[in-house]
């Protein structure tokens, strides 16, 4: 086991060291020697040294710090550190210097058998030590490599959910975000009693421009309308691909005022800017619609609230596109005839609690007593007992 090893003696003139040096050498050991503490220090740093046998180094020797300076340059292996003492150590001393970076001490008489053993045992200490260290090493490259692949499998999780929620050619969110968003919305505004709008925008005559324009270009009148809805909006309104191409806006916190002003800035925006195909500039027009809880009663749940704004988009094409319409502005006797529809035995869009039957109930009675419908078969529902 000690064929071969080198081992750097350090202050061989001594008398117990240089009996060692000869007594290593006989063994067939690689021995390197140093005068002093400096020396040792660079062949430590510039060879590899498999042990280090300190012997007295002369001035201010400390050979704890001696020790310690030479592992802290050996980074890379383990360098075991035997001591020579002049004199036999206690058993006390023995121990206290084994806890602090020496790994034997070795005293009087020095014989071959003795060295023979001592140099083994330290050996094989570097052997175990080096192995270990080894092996902590490939766990460490593994833990860097574990460390690498979670957090690229959580940069993909996070990529995934972005693209779960994100329009992929608009980059604003999708419809099943919105609907999500909107309805914990609806919750927080109807337990605090704040206002929520809808606004809906929807493309003029887009299949039209797809027609004679091409999709590309479609696909970019989509994307600047996107940009133009996002920079009308405020910070905490909600901003989504409804479908197709139409567009929803959910305002927390806004009123009738509130929206009304924020459909007029999306619609001179809309006008302002200049959709350019090879060249030349084309129009392109946007019809809105909004509605607004509670201020509209007949809004009980956030599939009403998307309704009704849906049915005042239509209400603007009606009346010729490019503008805005808001449920609230619609006539009494075509808003009455939507909430008798929606008073009808499926109810597909009427939240299934009591507090929501009851509101809707409440705002038919409300409106419907202001209505005057003028035709045979409004004025035959108008009569029919109300369901609550």
């Amino acid at each position: 086991m000690t064929v071969g090893a080198s081992v750097l003696v350090i202050g061989a003139e001594e008398e117990g060291v240089a009996q060692i040096r000869h007594i290593l050498e006989a063994l067939g050991v690689s021995v390197e020697t140093a005068e002093d503490c400096l020396t040792a220090m660079a062949a430590v740093k510039s060879e590899k040294i498999d042990l280090a046998v300190l012997g007295e180094c002369g001035g201010n020797f400390n050979p704890v710090e001696t020790a310690r300076v030479l592992k802290s340059l050996h980074r890379h292996h383990y360098l075991p550190v035997l001591l020579v003492s002049p004199k036999a150590p206690s058993a006390r001393q023995r121990l206290t210097l084994r806890e602090n970076d020496i790994d034997d001490v070795l005293g009087p008489p020095f014989d071959q058998e003795t060295i023979r053993h001592r140099v083994h045992a330290l050996l094989r200490l570097k052997s175990a030590y080096d192995q270990l260290g080894q092996v902590r090493l490939e766990l460490e490259k593994t833990l860097a490599r574990e460390n690498a692949l979670l957090k690229q499998l959580r940069e993909d999780n996070r990529d995934l959910k972005v693209r779960s929620i994100t329009d992929g050619l608009t980059a604003l969110y999708n419809y099943r975000y919105l609907m999500e968003w909107l309805k914990t919305e609806f919750k927080i505004s109807r337990r605090y009693g704040h206002q929520l709008s809808m606004l809906i925008a929807d493309i003029d005559y887009f299949k039209r421009i797809n027609d004679e324009y091409g999709h590309p270009f479609g696909d970019m009148v989509l994307k600047d309308v996107a940009v133009i809805l996002k920079k009308c909006a405020r910070e905490s309104d909600l901003v989504a691909r409804y479908a197709g191409d139409e567009f929803a806006l959910v305002c927390p916190r806004a009123g009738h005022k509130e929206v009304a002003a924020l459909a007029r800035r999306v619609l001179a925006a809309c006008r302002k800017h200049r959709f350019q195909c090879k060249g030349k500039s084309v129009r392109v027009a946007l019809s809105l619609g909004t509605a607004t809880y509670p201020d509209d009663a007949e809004v009980v749940s956030p599939e009403l609230l998307v309704f009704l704004a849906d049915q005042a988009l239509y209400e603007t094409k009606r009346r010729g596109r490019n503008g805005v319409c808001a449920w609230h502005e619609i006539n009494p006797e075509t808003r009455f005839a939507v909430r008798r529809e929606l008073r009808g035995p499926s109810r597909p869009l009427l939240a299934d609690d009591p507090k929501s039957r009851l509101e809707l109930a409440a705002a038919a009675r409300l409106v419907g007593s202001a209505a005057k419908p003028t035709s045979p078969r409004l004025r035959q529902a108008e009569q029919t007992p109300e369901k609550a």
